[in-house]
């Protein structure tokens, strides 16, 4: 019994997948049918029932699972004991929400690169309750999540409050000015798919309208919803001090709404057990708040001049 063979068990179960688990792993599909058949064969039980959909474990795989969490966790433990002086290396499977993935991107991922040249870092992007469970199942390493203010994360992870940003709502400049709600939703909006918290907090804004929010266009890449704000295409939803590193947030200006008010803050999360590579983490921290605080920065700037345009006018 070898523990990939329980660490892929573990994945399928999590996924209730064997193609999710093959993604999560990096593995593909028939390498971890063979993985769960190779276990089973040892452990002469059968773990899941292939008949169902999504996946189901059998009553003997509820209980192999318990077992093989404490094992790969055990596993985990007596390589940390050893892992405290050692230049931390090889992979570093970091999960990043949609929504950040320009802030971590950049130079806090090349900060990271400087600084630990023996590590090699996998991204994956994702929602950020998927990434707190992939992160807690142990598939990644550490997340980049986003919450509403009053949320903090799971109390089982170890997790850094990165910082807390206003959403705005985001227009051309031709469009920046004297819209209400309902003229704004007329018009239409280019947001991420449902999942997204700011989608969800439009939706809550309209509500007493009586209105559904007025979809245009809708993609995960926040680079592109930029591009689509700063051509009049319609109105957008960000943080300012997040988007300032894509190259477009200097073509779009944030609309003063009265009483639409949304803040979101931002987590660093990490497993429970985390070895050599704990200093990284140390890192990341830092250069993610340096790079928030910039970007503050050049949202003030920005502020700056659509008063000083508003007030030309």
């Amino acid at each position: 019994m070898k523990l990939n063979e329980i660490r892929t068990f573990i994945a399928v179960a999590d996924a209730q997948s064997v193609q999710e688990a093959g993604n999560r792993l990096g593995l593909t599909q028939s390498a971890v049918s063979r993985l769960i058949q190779r276990l089973e064969a040892e452990l002469g039980v059968v773990l899941f029932d292939r008949q169902t959909k999504p996946l189901a474990l059998t009553r003997d795989g509820e209980l192999a699972l318990a077992h093989a969490r404490r094992i790969l966790a055990a596993a985990s433990d007596f390589a940390d004991a050893f892992a405290g002086s050692a230049e931390p290396r090889g992979l570093l499977r970091l999960g990043v929400a949609h929504v950040l993935t320009a802030l971590a991107a950049g130079r806090p991922l090349d900060d990271l690169r400087a600084g630990f040249p023996g590590l090699t870092l996998r991204l994956h992007s994702d929602w950020s309750n998927p990434l707190i469970e992939q992160v807690r199942a142990g598939t990644l390493d550490g997340g980049l999540i986003l919450m509403c203010e009053e949320q903090t994360p799971p109390d089982d992870l170890p997790a850094r409050r990165i910082g807390t940003e206003d959403v705005s709502i985001v227009a051309s400049p031709d469009r920046s000015a004297g819209a209400d709600l309902a003229s704004m939703n007329e018009h239409g909006w280019v947001l991420q798919p449902n999942g997204c918290r700011y989608r969800e907090a439009l939706h809550q804004a309209l509500a007493p309208l009586g209105l559904q929010p007025n979809v245009t266009v809708e993609a995960y890449d926040q680079s592109l919803l930029v591009s689509l704000v700063a051509r009049g295409v319609g109105f957008g939803l960000a943080p300012m001090g997040l988007i300032a590193p894509i190259p477009g947030a200097a073509l779009v200006r944030p609309v003063d709404l009265p009483g639409f008010r949304m803040s979101v803050t931002i987590w660093l999360i990490q497993s429970r057990t985390t070895g050599r590579i704990a200093p990284v983490f140390d890192r990341l921290e830092e250069a993610l708040r340096r790079e928030l605080a910039a970007g503050q920065t050049v949202n003030q700037a920005m502020e700056r001049i659509a008063f000083l345009h508003s007030a030309a006018e």
